[in-house]
């Protein structure tokens, strides 16, 4: 009996050893988790200099990390296409905010873009999708060359252009990139003041939305390119004027030679007594725009 036992117990503690050793050689659970977003990153030839961004920043920690995330991922080549000395010339505080104005707090699969939608970045700033049969773009100017590559926090698209802030972009920039400005855009390049507007300023442009022009367009189309650089330079005001600046009434001189009247209440502000100032305070390089919900006409017109 003592010596059944004894063989049993002996069987018991060879099992327990058998499958103690294939434990510690079978892979642990986190060696069997999917790659992190920035894990596949650094894996991935095409965002060497991506990778070596988020590692400078700390930020490939927090995208290996918890929750869902969507990166809009640029290229080596992206970064390369940037002037020369830029990514130098960052601050870690300035790259930092840059990468993060390529990533969403959620998870985004290519089936779920919209034909149109502004995004909000973990940045803080907002980010322009667009989708269409030319395919996808984000802020008018980096195409989407691939998408949906899955991680276990998130996805990766895969971009052509590096994104920049408003912060980084001319007046001509942060309107591009908007497309709820497009036919505002079309006009200043049907009137060649793109250049003058990309300047160093600075200006103020009140700008308006797409439904704007759509609402003058049988007038809008009898102008001339000389009469409509006119109506263009109506909206814009020599200077800087943030919304903090603006007392409860002015007329201010435009580059037009006219003048435009600005009124402030508790209601909200308007120009020329009819166009309310929907969006305030897009700053960039060389001025800041506000986004009006019409059309202004200089007296002449």
């Amino acid at each position: 009996m003592k010596k059944n036992n004894l063989i049993s117990l002996f069987s018991l503690l060879s099992i327990a050893i058998v499958l103690n050793a294939c434990s510690d050689d079978s892979p642990s659970r986190a060696d069997m988790e999917e790659p992190g977003i920035a894990e596949i990153a650094a894996t991935n030839a095409q965002f060497s200099t991506l990778s070596g961004a988020l590692e400078a920043t700390g930020l490939d920690e927090a995208l290996n990390g918890d929750g869902e995330f969507t990166v809009f991922a640029p290229t080596d080549e992206a970064f390369a296409a940037l002037p020369e000395g830029t990514l130098e010339s960052l601050t870690s505080e300035q790259l930092e905010g840059i990468l993060l104005y390529h990533v969403l707090g959620a998870q985004v699969l290519s089936g779920q873009l919209g034909s149109e939608q502004t995004v909000e970045t973990l940045g803080g700033e907002n980010m322009f999708i667009t989708s269409g049969s030319a395919g996808v773009a984000v802020n008018g100017t980096a195409s989407v060359t691939s998408v949906d590559i899955e991680a276990r926090n998130g996805v990766i698209h895969v971009i052509d252009n590096v994104i920049l802030p408003d912060a980084y972009g001319t007046i001509v920039d942060n309107a591009v990139k908007r497309y709820f400005l497009s036919s505002l855009v079309d006009a200043v390049l049907q009137a060649e003041l793109a250049g003058a507007l990309s300047g160093e300023g600075p200006f103020t442009v009140f700008a308006p939305v797409n439904s704007a022009f759509a609402a003058i367009a049988g007038v809008a189309s009898d102008l001339t390119a000389e009469e409509l650089a006119d109506v263009l330079l109506y909206h814009v005001v020599q200077g800087e004027v943030l919304s903090s600046d603006l007392q409860a009434s002015q007329e201010v001189p435009t580059l037009n030679g006219d003048s435009i009247l600005i009124e402030v209440s508790g209601s909200g502000a308007t120009v020329n007594g009819s166009a309310a100032i929907t969006t305030v305070d897009i700053q960039g390089v060389n001025g800041v725009i506000h986004i009006i919900d019409q059309v202004l006409l200089p007296p002449s017109e």
